[in-house]
């Protein structure tokens, strides 16, 4: 299928055959479900239970402006007979017991990875840096080693500086 059919179109191949075989969506299970346990259930808690998903079109992040895919979960009979009240509830629990995030604020370093092209052979690879984070410590960068001041301000002299594959620097 072609990318502007499918922009025009709003669903894939797999969603419209999804809903071709009677495969029922989370918003209308949940509203099944809402009444057979009379008690409000959403979609969103539905996913964990669900047989299979699709993707439904495309939208504008909010957030970023960006594109972004829109995900479908389907249900079959089976599905919807075997979700309790029970199971929701439990996972509403283990949804609310995920930890906060943490969101305190770290310094240090982290390995930063270009792609670089050989001038002679034109192949590519990734040639380490050091990179310097300072930020909240759920959002630091994979490889962060947090650094105390003094030696964050010997690594920031530093920022930039490539690395040898596998060296660690000392600040």
């Amino acid at each position: 299928m072609k990318m502007s059919h499918y922009l025009r179109q709003g669903k894939s191949e797999n969603y419209q055959d999804a809903e071709a075989k009677g495969l029922l969506k989370a918003g209308e299970v949940a509203a099944l479900l809402s009444k057979r346990f009379n008690t409000k259930i959403a979609a969103k808690e539905l996913e964990v239970f669900a047989s299979e998903w699709h993707h439904a079109g495309v939208f504008k992040r909010a957030a970023s402006g960006k594109l972004g895919g829109r995900r479908v979960y389907f249900f079959s009979a089976t599905d919807i007979d075997q979700i309790s009240l029970e199971k929701i509830q439990a996972n509403r629990v283990t949804a609310a017991s995920k930890p906060a995030p943490d969101t305190r604020v770290v310094q240090g370093w982290y390995p930063q990875f270009f792609r670089m092209t050989d001038p002679v052979t034109h192949k590519t690879f990734s040639k380490p840096f050091i990179g310097i984070y300072k930020g909240r410590a759920d959002k630091a960068p994979k490889g962060f080693t947090p650094l105390d001041d003094k030696a964050f301000a010997a690594a920031e002299i530093q920022r930039g500086k490539a690395l040898r594959p596998g060296e660690v620097p000392v600040f």
